[in-house]
C-alpha cells in the first residue's frame, strides 16, 4: 500500500469517527483544538483547566493563526464542548 493510500484510508476513517463522535458541524480550528484540549486534559485532573497558552502551543493549534484559534474557542464554548471556571470569561478551559 503506497503512503498515499495509507493517508486515504487514515483520513477515511477519521472522518468515519467523527460523524460518529457528532463532529462534522465543527470547523476544522475548532477540531483541532477539541483534540488538543483532549490530550492535554488527559494529563491532568479533572478538576483542572488548560490555559489557552498551553493550548495554543499544543502542535495540533500551533500553526492556527491567532484569530482562527480563539474564533475556534469561542464557538466550542458556545457548542458546549469547552467550559470555563466560574467567574472566567477567558484564559482556562476544560472539556465539558
Amino acid at each position: 500500500m503506497s503512503q498515499l493510500e495509507q493517508y486515504a484510508t487514515l483520513k477515511s476513517m477519521l472522518h468515519s469517527m467523527e460523524r460518529d463522535l457528532g463532529l462534522t458541524e465543527l470547523s476544522s480550528a475548532e477540531k483541532a483544538i477539541l483534540s488538543a484540549m483532549s490530550t492535554l486534559q488527559t494529563a491532568l485532573a479533572s478538576s483542572e483547566y488548560v490555559s489557552s497558552r498551553n493550548l495554543k502551543s499544543h502542535a495540533l493549534c500551533a500553526d492556527l493563526p491567532n484569530p482562527t484559534f480563539f474564533r475556534g474557542l469561542a464557538g466550542l464554548l458556545e457548542k458546549q464542548y469547552l467550559v470555563l471556571p466560574e467567574g472566567r470569561s477567558k484564559g482556562v478551559y476544560r472539556l465539558k
